[in-house]
């Protein structure tokens, strides 16, 4: 924006105003030009460096740049967050919830969220009843190099781009790599609590997180990590799965505790009935597997960024990318990596914290 010219109130109103040649006018305009292509590379270095990938192998960051911000104050009283990578939003606790699934409606009066739909067109089946009122999809950008974008809105700070020539009520948010798909009268409402994930924050470059002298420290499969005193422990021979028995595995812990498993035993197989999934809490907590070269209960997929925790290589998985974080720990002398299992709440603190207390036993 270019300020309005004002007088100088030095000059005498009969001063003669000097007259530039045709050179001197050109030269003026080139220096301007220069000045603003810097502004704007500078204004792209800010915007670009949040989305920087992590090198294949990042030390333990120490730099002071500021982390992802959870905004808590975006999920309305009664309603529960749900999370898909570095991406969360907030629905109904009444609402059902499908993980990895056609983006076909099931039925739910009240709403429903896709979360991480199947990929693809699908012929949904004919509604033999009366269809959800909201439904919202939630997941990866179907055309994440789209050009064609419309004006942006922001929410809770992050820019959300509406598809002018995609599904209607489709938005692409680029800073958190996922794409919103909002349908009903809720769904701009639900639109609306979205924010960062705690997932973000645990995984962002910045600061060393201090350890609370309330803290204690727990030592398992060559690991030594720290964790706050209130936690119960439980050690078990038997894999544990990943998540609450009879819900989705790899999405949330069933409680805040810490589980030791040497995976002796293999997964108990129990017969679960079929009930509509609704959205579960994101609970705090850690389980460690000692005797797996992957989870039993879902398929990990990898990422090639790795970090190095105090002489540990720790992979995260990319998938699956919920509120549970797995990280692959190559542990010195072991054979065998180590899988942990971080529960992810609240502002992703606690994770943050209890990830980068790792080191060797």
């Amino acid at each position: 924006m270019v300020s309005p010219r004002v007088p100088c109130p030095c000059r005498a109103c009969d001063e003669p105003v000097p007259v530039r040649t045709p050179r001197e006018t050109m030269s003026t305009v080139h220096k301007l030009t220069a000045v603003v292509m810097v502004i704007v590379a500078a204004v792209l270095a800010v915007f670009t460096s949040s989305q920087t990938l992590v090198p294949t192998t990042t030390r333990v960051p120490v730099t002071s740049k500021l982390l992802p911000a959870v905004d808590l104050s975006a999920t309305p009283a009664g309603w529960v967050p749900v999370a898909f990578g570095n991406a969360q939003v907030s629905v109904p606790s009444t609402w059902w919830v499908l993980y990895n699934s056609p983006p076909c409606p099931s039925g739910s009066p009240p709403g429903e969220v896709f979360v991480n739909p199947l990929p693809g067109v699908f012929h949904c089946p004919a509604e033999t009843s009366p269809g959800p009122s909201t439904t919202v999809r939630f997941g990866p950008p179907t055309s994440p190099h789209s050009t064609v974008l419309g004006h942006p809105e922001v929410i809770n700070g992050i820019f959300a781009y509406l598809y002018p020539t995609g599904s209607p009520r489709s938005y692409l948010v680029p800073s958190l790599g996922v794409e919103i798909t909002v349908d009903g009268p809720l769904g701009q409402r639900v639109l609306h609590t979205l924010t960062w994930s705690p997932r973000s924050v645990v995984l962002a470059p910045g600061s060393l997180p201090a350890i609370p002298s309330s803290w204690r420290y727990v030592s398992f499969a060559g690991l030594r990590f720290s964790v706050p005193a209130n936690w119960p422990i439980t050690r078990i021979q038997v894999t544990p799965g990943l998540g609450a028995m009879c819900q989705r595995q790899g999405v949330v812990f069933s409680g805040t505790t810490v589980t030791l498993s040497t995976d002796r035993h293999p997964l108990l197989v129990v017969l679960c009935p079929l009930f509509p999934s609704t959205p579960q809490p994101p609970e705090n907590g850690v389980q460690v597997d000692s005797g797996l070269r992957t989870e039993p209960t879902v398929t990990l997929s990898l990422s090639a960024h790795c970090l190095v925790l105090h002489g540990l290589t720790a992979c995260p998985a990319t998938s699956p990318a919920y509120s549970i974080l797995v990280v692959r720990m190559n542990v010195p002398g072991r054979s065998k990596p180590v899988f942990v299992s971080i529960g992810l709440a609240g502002n992703g603190m606690v994770a943050r914290t209890i990830l980068y207390s790792m080191r060797r036993a």
